[in-house]
């Protein structure tokens, strides 16, 4: 049997918002630091380009919301502030 795989760096399993806030924050601090060794700012190597995948078993995000939890909108704005 075939199935299609593919390669990730690091993966979310689930795609809950502290997984989607996770995802979200490692891919900036990535970014920060490949930034930084290129301008001289840090010293070590640049990541390159890091595959950061979210698995989800709902079809779409946010498919399944059974908690019922609420969550303060504040903490998104902080850190989606666009």
């Amino acid at each position: 049997m075939e199935r299609e795989t593919l390669e990730m760096d690091v993966v979310f399993v689930g795609a809950g918002p502290a997984n989607l806030s996770g995802a979200l924050h490692l891919a900036r601090l990535v970014t920060e630091h490949n930034e930084a060794v290129a301008a001289g700012r840090r010293e070590g190597e640049s990541l390159g380009e890091i595959e950061i995948g979210v698995i989800e078993k709902g079809a779409s995000v946010g498919a399944h919301i059974l908690s019922g939890a609420v969550m303060d909108p504040r903490a998104l704005a902080e850190l989606i502030p666009e």
